[in-house]
């Protein structure tokens, strides 16, 4: 049997060919993939990465589609959209528990309602609480990772097993997932994320004030979020734990769009790609920019950066597909 046909049996109507993957990214860019399928459920996201292992079809998992960018030659494999969407609510420990497709603001939001507080400091990320915990998001000193108690991940071998949250190796924007080479990784299918009960007027109030913050400091725009990490000073290189330990919330002079901005990086543009006159770390896909203008322009803001501060920034952004 051949691996499209175990992939139309396995996946049926639900299986797309050759899908456009700058209609699933937030910087709109990207070629098309071979196969393209949305997990509704855990049981449908857990079939799809099983049946892409059988026959040995690299695959991809999408969640909102930020930090993301996406080769103009697309993908040569099954991009797997993960729309999971289930929330549990435990009362009495002030705990969710949450499918990894859902959103961080549909999160926030329901927990809101339900008088949890302690993730506000991310309203206004893109992306979905998987994503969030793959790549440790996190904002103004704070980390998703401080939160996670433990991590439902499907492993290489096809079981599913719960990890507590020091498995995941929490680092500055990264975990050992997201550390991992090869489309053989774990997948996060749920979490359960500790909480604090909190009137609703106050974790309102604190939404207003991280929403107002981004607003004033961050473009609107098609974009992937922020291109550079910000850079760890030599003291905290080597340091490593959970959530946000060891990196405080930097002054502005140590910031990635600081030192962009004082050398010059919102002068830059590649095609119909350029760096934000608002912030910047962040480029602006203007009309129609294709991969390859992101991925050059990316780099003259890195050698900006080198060239004027002798500081080497690193991606927050993967890059996938064929380059």
């Amino acid at each position: 049997m051949n691996k499209e046909k175990m992939l139309t049996d396995a996946l049926k109507d639900g299986l797309k060919e050759h899908e456009v993957m700058r209609n699933h990214t937030t910087m709109r860019v990207g070629g098309v993939a071979d196969y393209y399928y949305e997990a509704k459920t855990v049981d449908e996201l857990v079939k799809a990465i099983k049946v892409a292992n059988e026959t040995e079809i690299p695959y991809f998992i999408v969640g909102g589609g930020s930090n993301i960018i996406f080769s103009d030659f697309g993908f040569p494999g099954l991009v797997i959209k993960n729309s999971t969407s289930n929330i549990a609510f435990m009362n009495e420990k002030s705990q969710a528990i949450v499918d990894a497709g859902v959103p961080l603001l549909s999160f926030i939001l329901e927990a809101t309602s339900h008088n949890f507080s302690g993730l506000e400091f991310l309203y206004g990320v893109p992306g979905t609480v998987g994503g969030a915990i793959y790549g440790n998001a996190g904002a103004y000193g704070q980390a998703i990772g401080d939160f996670v108690k433990y991590v439902t991940v499907l492993m290489p071998s096809g079981e599913i097993i719960q990890q507590e949250a020091t498995w995941m190796e929490f680092g500055y924007r990264e975990s050992k997932i997201k550390k991992e080479d090869g489309f053989k990784k774990p997948v996060i299918l749920s979490a359960r994320i500790q909480l604090a009960q909190n009137r609703q007027e106050e974790i309102m109030r604190r939404i207003n004030t991280y929403k107002e913050k981004r607003w004033q400091s961050q473009p609107v725009g098609l974009s992937a979020g922020c291109i550079f990490r910000n850079p760890i000073p030599k003291e905290l290189e080597n340091v490593t734990g959970r959530g946000s330990k060891g990196m405080p919330d930097l002054p502005k002079e140590r910031r990635a769009g600081y030192i962009l901005d004082k050398a010059g990086a919102k002068k830059l543009k590649v095609g119909n790609a350029k760096v934000s006159g608002k912030h910047a770390n962040f480029i602006i896909n203007d009309s129609d920019a294709k991969a390859q203008d992101i991925r050059k322009l990316i780099e003259l803001m890195r050698n900006a950066a080198k060239e004027k501060f002798d500081t080497d920034l690193k991606e927050e952004v993967e890059y996938v597909g064929q380059w």
